[in-house]
């Protein structure tokens, strides 16, 4: 068995910008959620072994995720939601890491959802870190 990831965050910016601080919150907050996606068995019953979230930083927020065909080669799951490159340029670090946080639980929760996978766990995660 591989250490593959159950998720990746990374980011796109579909406007001219730059978020400095961007990539080092996504991956603290995979690193967060890594392992209690892993002891909550996250990805037991599902199609896919990896949650590949896609932030679009761009002209608005679109929150609710698009999901997209699992890479059967990769046995990833696309998702992906939109950012307001705008707004998030007026935050600082701890607000910025909060936005990404809770946005990506909403994601699990919706994945969760449509894939019928465990989410009681998640909803405990609601309380920032």
């Amino acid at each position: 068995m591989t250490n593959k990831r159950i998720l990746l965050i990374g980011g796109v910016y579909r406007v001219p910008g730059n978020l400095k601080c961007a990539g080092p919150l996504m991956a603290e907050v995979c690193d967060e959620f890594e392992p209690e996606l892993s002891r909550n068995d996250y990805v037991k019953n599902a199609p896919f072994d990896t949650v590949s979230l896609i932030f679009r930083f761009g002209e608005g927020d679109e929150f609710d995720p698009e999901i997209g065909k699992i890479d059967k080669r990769h046995s990833e799951l696309p998702v992906a939601i939109a950012f307001s490159l705008a707004r998030l340029k007026g935050m600082d670090r701890a607000k910025l890491r909060d936005e990404f946080r809770m946005a990506t639980l909403e994601v699990l929760c919706d994945v969760a959802a449509n894939f019928d996978l465990p989410f009681e766990f998640l909803d405990r995660m609601r309380a920032p870190a």
